[in-house]
């Protein structure tokens, strides 16, 4: 056996590892601590726009007659000082091809999942990540969704200083 045959041989039985994304991330931004500014910057440069919202700290939007591979509805939800806590893309997918295609996606990007099972790109799953972020698939119907999730979002912090004079305002 010459030496190239062997080496081949040697790499081929070698398995070969794949990179997985270590981070929740959605439409190319990161989850963990992501600002409602940032995120509405990114949809806005997509095209997408918000539906009017009564409702503070709420967004929706629609992806589009038809939508990203059958999504066709995202929600999001901020916290009190504008990070998202968690965005859900949700619809009703009948195009087998397509409703298969969104958990592969999700596996070839993230791996196996921490929780669940995806099988030919079906399931029900959760991928749980180090910095507090997690993506939840429920497809195992034609009614899709994928919830991503910020465990701690950031919280503005106050300075720290006190008012002196708005207290004394207060105590009159």
């Amino acid at each position: 056996m010459s030496k190239l045959s062997y080496a081949l041989e040697e790499s081929e039985s070698e398995p070969v590892k794949e990179k997985f994304s270590t981070e929740a991330e959605i439409f190319g931004l990161r989850v963990n601590d992501l600002s409602q500014p940032a995120f509405e910057k990114q949809l806005t440069s997509m095209g997408l726009q918000p539906y009017p919202s009564y409702h503070k700290g709420v967004a929706s939007y629609s992806l589009g007659p038809d939508g990203i591979l059958g999504i066709k509805s995202l929600n999001i939800l901020f916290n009190r000082s504008g990070y998202i806590r968690q965005a859900v893309m949700s619809g009703v997918v009948t195009n087998n091809s397509q409703r298969g295609s969104i958990g592969a996606l999700l596996e070839k990007k993230y791996g196996e999942p921490t929780i669940g099972f995806v099988k030919n790109g079906y399931g029900r799953a959760k991928w749980l990540f180090p910095d507090g972020t997690f993506i939840e698939l429920h497809n195992t119907t034609f009614d899709v969704s994928i919830r991503y999730g910020d465990e701690h979002p950031k919280v503005q912090s106050h300075s720290g200083k006190i008012d002196v004079e708005a207290l004394s305002r207060k105590a009159r």
